[in-house]
């Protein structure tokens, strides 16, 4: 079994609830836990899952929040994948919605599929920057064509690095700036981490401080 599990993004200027991330959860011994493997449920299934949280949520929400979905490699380049994105975003009408990158694609995957997002105005990110993504000739290639990225603080920190996390936050923040990309820090804890973002001119947050992934609850 399947579902949905939301996570609200903040707006670091307003503090008011911006977005939300859609994060796949499998039912497994009793508990909702993250799936080992996110290509075992077809990307059709995905998508009819996607539809039902999304309705309750603008339902909710008529300010029209960014919805955003993780997709790999292999499902961004998937045309099967792309064509059920666009009747997503064909059936809920105003669908503000994100595609949150956790693999850097090819430079040539991307010039073969990136005007087909764009004809259907679905906006690309790029997930973990400066660690499951980290600057090099591959990343910065993909750049120009990415909307935004995202600095995920918590890696760092599960990682012990924590000694690198301002540098590279530093120096990502920089990186936005010269491709003229949306930030999104992640992995907010408390009001440091607030502060921070505010610090480095995120234009989005997201992390425990605000809410842990949880179903989604129609108000």
């Amino acid at each position: 079994m399947y579902r949905f599990f939301v996570q609200p993004q903040v707006n670091v200027a307003t503090q008011k609830l911006a977005g939300y991330e859609l994060l796949l959860r499998s039912y497994h011994h009793n508990y909702w836990v993250t799936p080992t493997d996110f290509t075992a449920l077809p990307m059709d299934q995905q998508v009819s899952l996607s539809y039902q949280e999304i309705t309750n949520i603008l339902k909710d929400h008529t300010d029209n929040p960014e919805i955003s979905l993780n997709l790999n490699r292999e499902q961004f380049s998937d045309r099967q994948t792309i064509g059920h994105l666009i009747h997503l975003k064909k059936s809920i009408k105003n669908l503000n919605l994100i595609v949150e990158l956790t693999e850097a694609p090819s430079l040539e995957e991307l010039h073969r599929y990136v005007a087909l997002y764009r004809s259907f105005g679905i906006k690309l990110s790029l997930d973990d920057v400066g660690t499951d993504n980290p600057w090099g000739p591959h990343v910065q290639d993909v750049l120009p064509f990415m909307d935004s990225i995202k600095f995920a603080m918590q890696n760092f920190r599960l990682q012990h690095r924590q000694k690198e996390l301002l540098p590279s936050l530093k120096a990502w923040r920089k990186i936005a700036d010269m491709y003229q990309l949306g930030f999104t820090l992640e992995g907010i804890e408390d009001p440091s981490d607030v502060a921070l973002a505010k610090q480095y001119n995120a234009e989005m947050t997201q992390g425990y401080y605000y809410s842990k992934p949880v179903p989604y609850a129609a108000g």
